[in-house]
């Protein structure tokens, strides 16, 4: 038996605008100068998980009308490719398919969750 979630149209805009601060968030968090005298406050490829396992969960929240799709998957894991390009031309980064590895866990762990345990209901599309 899933669990009976729907949401309203004003908070699935929300939820997409939040989704659009969590992207540009992360972008920022992606290319930002990393300092070489610090150490990090979390294992790199556990913070890429955990990122990309809440972007997979925001994504699918704030287009609640599809299930989490390859639709849905390709988009996080081409954005994900974007960023590490990005590094390779970014001073203090690197290109690191480790990095798209745990990404990809995220959101597979992401959607595992959500088939295995959650099977939420879908959202009713908005009649116009």
């Amino acid at each position: 038996m899933g669990i009976n979630y729907k949401i309203n149209h004003c908070s699935q805009a929300g939820i997409q605008l939040f989704l659009l601060l969590l992207l540009c968030f992360v972008l920022w968090l992606s290319l930002a100068p990393v300092p070489s005298d610090k150490p990090p406050l979390i294992n790199d490829k556990l913070a890429h998980f955990i990122a990309y396992a809440v972007l997979a969960a925001n994504l699918d929240h704030a287009f609640a009308t599809t299930r989490f799709t390859i639709k849905k998957f390709f988009f996080l894991f081409s954005y994900g490719v974007l960023i590490e390009i990005l590094q390779h031309f970014t001073p203090t980064r690197e290109f690191s398919l480790l990095d798209m590895l745990a990404n990809t866990s995220g959101m597979l762990f992401y959607l595992l969750l959500t088939y295995t345990l959650l099977k939420r209901e879908l959202t009713e599309k908005p009649s116009n």
